[in-house]
């Protein structure tokens, strides 16, 4: 049996960057779509890792810069040629540069100042950057854009919009994560497709139907984020379709379903605090079951965290919650397995990644309340 590369690509990535698995989905339907990925998070959580990962799995040309307030065009852009000076042109030489790069990440891209921010926003937006007046087609497939903190200013707005998909990274939670990290290589990723067949699985993924019942809980969701007062363009209603095909089409089917829509929870918020809103919104009309699970998980990590923090204090104190804390993982357990029993295509492997993430919290921590206990050794 044949796997499929993007299959095998994700697996891979997910194994690379414990703790991403759906910064890993989005990242690749952007990919698949054309479209553009922000991360926000403080430093050292592998935001440049993973894009330049996903630039070496596709094969392609690669750019990545950290801007600040003093960042010049020519960063970017290249240096201004001195030949065409001589000639009273005003040329840039752009080889090894963003308008030449497939894949890119921006750091603190925010800090575009006035003079990169028109040249950047048409190579994102329509694929050009114009050089002494002559537009250049850019090949950009996706751009990474990073941050440790929201844009701040109108004029940042047109930036920040043109990032379909937006994640908040934070750091690794399992400590059995972070010390596979520790002890590990620098994360990179093994070739998966060449770009030729990436240009040709972006054009399959344009002839994915989108059903009408795709339509009308999208249409739904749009209602229902108004009226809890959170706002997105028609625009960016209508470019989350074509994430909404690449997710599909990652599934393997040929048309869309109203499950597919659960990708747009990292597409909607405009601050991280209304993601959890925006999940409860978008997980009621297009994958319920998908987003209890969801749910669950996400208490599992809020109670490994809670318990964490005491493991310094009062001994007999965290050994009493780290019970309850197991207890709890169990029960958690036993939901996520009823849940499974009528799951849709989307729901179960969201519920398989949540039990197996489950499991392992419940068993780093057993393992180190053994040993606190002296019931067993580090090995």
């Amino acid at each position: 049996m044949t796997i499929n590369p993007l299959t095998q690509l994700r697996t891979d990535l997910a194994t690379r960057f414990p703790e991403r698995s759906n910064v890993i989905d989005g990242a690749l339907a952007a990919v698949l779509a054309g479209e553009h990925v922000l991360l926000l998070g403080p430093p050292g959580t592998a935001k440049s890792a993973l894009a330049r990962a996903i630039a070496q799995a596709f094969g392609g040309s690669y750019f990545e810069r950290l801007l600040t307030k003093f960042s010049t065009p020519e960063e970017l852009f290249g240096a201004i040629s001195l030949k065409a000076l001589e000639q009273d042109r005003f040329a840039r030489v752009v080889t090894g540069k963003l308008p030449e790069a497939e894949f890119a990440f921006v750091d603190e891209v925010f800090k575009a100042n006035s003079a990169i921010l028109n040249s950047l926003l048409a190579i994102i937006n329509e694929r050009i950057f114009h050089n002494d007046g002559q537009p250049i087609s850019c090949p950009l497939v996706t751009m990474f854009g990073a941050s440790n903190e929201l844009p701040d200013g109108k004029d940042l707005e047109a930036l920040f919009d043109r990032f379909l998909l937006r994640f908040d990274v934070g750091y690794l939670l399992r400590p059995a994560n972070l010390r596979l990290v520790l002890t590990s290589p620098e994360p990179t990723a093994s070739q998966a497709m060449k770009m030729a067949d990436l240009r040709k699985a972006q054009a399959d993924v344009g002839k994915v139907a989108i059903t009408d019942e795709t339509i009308d809980a999208l249409i739904e969701i749009r209602d229902a984020c108004k009226g809890e007062g959170i706002i997105a363009s028609d625009r960016r209603w209508k470019k989350a379709l074509k994430i909404v095909q690449a997710t599909a089409y990652m599934s393997g089917e040929k048309k869309t379903s109203p499950e597919d829509l659960a990708i747009l929870v990292d597409s909607l918020w405009r601050e991280p605090k209304d993601r959890p809103k925006v999940a409860r919104l978008v997980g009621k009309l297009a994958d319920p079951v998908g987003a209890q699970a969801a749910e669950i998980l996400d208490a599992a990590r809020e109670t490994a965290s809670k318990v964490a923090a005491l493991k310094a204090g009062d001994r007999k104190a965290y050994i009493s919650q780290a019970a309850q804390a197991l207890e709890q993982f169990q029960a958690q357990q036993k939901k996520l397995g009823q849940l499974a029993k009528g799951a849709g295509r989307r729901a179960s492997s969201v519920i398989q990644d949540a039990n197996d993430e489950i499991i392992a919290i419940h068993t780093d921590l057993a393992r180190t309340v053994s040993v606190g206990l002296g019931l067993r050794s580090t090995r």
